[in-house]
């Protein structure tokens, strides 16, 4: 019996793809969050959201737009051909987000701990998503 395997150049490597689920399943929960309970998941963060349909539906539309972007990241893990622009894509997203955080600690102060963390986290995936984007040696 034999098993028909992709060259190896065709595949997603292991690494690759660990980063790429890891940063896909945190844009994809927290846009899911933001879309489908988006008064509890800012209450987490000691947000407190008047439940207006005109705040609702900016928190809702993006978290539609980060649900989208943590899917693409996701699909590239495990689709070679989508892995280098998923990997962009987390890159870009992270890190804009990770500087727009910087920015509001600097102009607004600390947001509190919960938020700081995100922060850190958020730079440490953006880092490590452009990080697959550099050319292989």
């Amino acid at each position: 019996m034999t098993t028909r395997t992709r060259p190896v150049a065709a595949r997603t490597a292991l690494p690759q793809r660990a980063v790429l689920t890891v940063a896909g399943l945190v844009i994809v929960l927290i846009g899911g969050a933001s879309l489908l309970a988006p008064v509890w998941f800012r209450e987490v963060n000691g947000i407190r959201m008047e439940a207006g349909a005109a705040l609702l539906s900016e928190t809702r539309a993006a978290g539609a737009l980060l649900l989208a972007a943590g899917v693409t990241v996701l699909l590239g893990a495990f689709v070679p051909r989508l892995a280098r622009m998923a990997a962009a894509v987390g890159a870009v997203g992270y890190l804009a987000t990770a500087l727009a955080r910087l920015v509001s600690l600097v102009a607004d102060g600390s947001p509190g701990g919960g938020l700081l963390v995100a922060g850190v986290v958020e730079l440490a995936l953006g880092l490590a998503c452009l990080h697959l984007l550099r050319p292989p040696r």
